[in-house]
């Protein structure tokens, strides 16, 4: 069978011209070119050259194999290149299952960081429910998941980030929007746009809204906090959600206040249970990470562990 030295052997005579140039120039010897050219010929049927002047001219039909055989050496060069790429940490891929609020966020900062790293990684980012994430981490659809601390069922090894803490958003111009500290009381008669009574977050924030005098609902539900960043930005109401989306700088015009009493989640890594990490894929968890600890350190909201 003809194999890759074969066709640097052919590819070589056809540069060159001669046995003895092809063997200098492969650092072979004269007989080992002879020999593999005779195995080639043989292979396919057909003689590969004719000695015109002194010099091997290829055939009509050792013609034919040239543009392949180009073709085959250019692939391998581009492999050579791409593993010395991958072996200087300068590419790989990654994918990552998030919720949409921390995908807008930290998710986003980290690859922004990790791109200067990595500037040739292919990165794959899907924005899911919570649930969904645990769903692809677990069937190991994804390298990595990274979500709000509800509903972990499961024997999936997690690892939580930091203390988050539900706040208050509002418009810069909000009449509250002087406060250091939010109380529920200061809510009544407010516009509340908070997550649906369906998330443990949205049951919480319900069950104190109905102990205010007087009772304050919920006027907007929503399932992911850009949409209610979104609505808060246009003036429909405060909204008592997760802070990272206002953190994340998106809303120039919002402002994330504490809100007490507190209402507390832990986001967290999850990690599939039979897909070992990559070395990109260790790079950007590890980058997750330190962008969950430089969002710590600008937001009373948040805490480390």
């Amino acid at each position: 069978m003809i194999n890759v030295r074969h066709l640097a052997v052919f590819r070589a005579v056809v540069k060159t011209g001669s046995v003895s140039a092809a063997a200098r120039l492969l650092a072979v010897s004269q007989p080992a070119v002879t020999k593999t050219l005779q195995q080639i010929e043989w292979e396919i049927g057909v003689p590969l050259f004719r000695r015109m002047k002194g010099r091997l001219q290829p055939t009509p039909e050792s013609a034919l194999l040239i543009p392949k055989v180009s073709q085959v050496f250019s692939a391998i060069e581009d492999l050579e290149r791409l593993a010395a790429e991958i072996s200087g940490g300068n590419v790989g891929h990654v994918s990552v299952a998030t919720v949409s609020t921390l995908g807008a966020s930290i998710v986003a900062s980290a690859i922004q960081k990790y791109r200067k790293r990595r500037p040739q990684a292919v990165i794959n980012v899907r924005a899911l429910a919570t649930r969904e994430v645990v769903e692809d981490v677990a069937n190991n659809q994804v390298d990595i998941g990274v979500a709000d601390g509800a509903t972990m069922e499961g024997t999936l090894e997690t690892e939580p980030l930091c203390r988050a803490f539900i706040g208050a958003v509002i418009s810069k111009r909000h009449r509250l929007a002087k406060k250091s500290v939010i109380q529920m009381e200061d809510l009544a008669g407010e516009k509340i746009i908070a997550f649906s009574e369906h998330t443990i977050t949205g049951m919480e924030l319900r069950h104190r809204l109905d102990k205010l005098k007087p009772p304050t609902k919920v006027d907007i539900s929503v399932n992911q906090s850009v949409i209610a960043c979104t609505l808060i930005n246009s003036g429909l109401g405060v909204g008592l959600i997760d802070p990272f989306t206002a953190l994340s700088g998106i809303f120039p015009n919002l402002k994330v206040t504490k809100l007490e009493p507190e209402i507390e989640n832990q986001p967290r890594l999850i990690f599939p249970p039979n897909r070992p990490a990559s070395i990109a894929a260790s790079e950007f968890i590890q980058i997750v990470r330190e962008t969950f600890g430089e969002y710590v350190s600008q937001s009373p909201l948040l805490r480390s562990l």
